[in-house]
């Protein structure tokens, strides 16, 4: 009952969209207190700690009875994770970056902004689901090769293609390279995403205040001219010293 998603059946697009539509709708008031088990249980101790068991007895049901809805456990995980896969990863949260990087005057920083406060908005509704969700894709090779294929063709590839166009158009330096900006950009939002909701969960975070912050380090960079002329004065002293 706790097998993963075989290697037979390709994970699609299609099937993520499909499973985030039942997860939205449920059918009965018993489904919906099923699928609600399984998120606060697997959000609490990842997909392995989370037995079929309790998550029937918090929703108030049978086992019997979950299963006639959910055949397996994989089911029921495919239906509480599949969503959080869709809206961190694929098309939903890339049509608003898509927007924004497109639109006739957006800055690299106003662009960061909103594409990153979306993502941690959703994040921090069920950062336990989203962690589980970064857990399963690091640990298994079945989603993680299908995510992988459907991240490549609908943020990677979409996303060279637009700051190549900001480049185009003036909007970033001639000499920026976009594929390492965007690994940055990846980089950035990854690295907060763990900071904030897995090595520091209890912090007082202000998402608005740290994004905005990181932005601004994106765009601007983090350098002063004082410290630039400082490290070039440094250089001539260690040369005179050295003769």
């Amino acid at each position: 009952m706790d097998q993963k998603p075989s290697r037979k059946s390709r994970l699609s697009l299609a099937d993520l969209e499909r499973e985030t539509e039942k997860f939205l709708t449920p059918a009965t008031a018993k489904e919906k207190a099923i699928i609600d088990a399984a998120v606060a249980l697997i959000g609490e101790r990842g997909v392995d700690g989370a037995t079929t068991a309790e998550i029937a007895r918090r929703a108030g049901v049978t086992e019997k009875t979950m299963f006639r809805y959910f055949p397996s456990k994989n089911d029921l995980v495919r239906r509480v994770l599949f969503p959080i896969m869709l809206q961190r990863g694929l098309t939903r949260q890339w049509e608003t970056r898509e927007k924004q990087i497109k639109a006739r005057a957006p800055s690299l920083k106003d662009w960061f902004i909103a594409a990153a406060s979306e993502e941690m908005a959703m994040v921090v509704k069920n950062p336990g689901i989203a962690r589980t969700v970064t857990a399963e894709m690091i640990q298994n090779d079945d989603i993680r090769g299908a995510m992988a294929e459907l991240w490549q063709r609908h943020i990677w590839e979409p996303m060279l293609e637009s700051l190549e166009n900001l480049r185009a158009d003036g909007r970033l330096r001639s000499d920026v390279d976009v594929e390492v900006l965007a690994r940055a950009v990846h980089c950035l939002h990854v690295g907060y995403f763990l900071t904030r909701c897995v090595f520091a969960p209890d912090r007082q975070w202000d998402d608005a205040g740290e994004i905005e912050k990181m932005a601004d380090i994106l765009a601007n960079g983090a350098s002063s001219k004082t410290g630039n002329k400082s490290g070039k004065s440094g250089k001539s002293i260690k040369s005179k010293g050295g003769g």
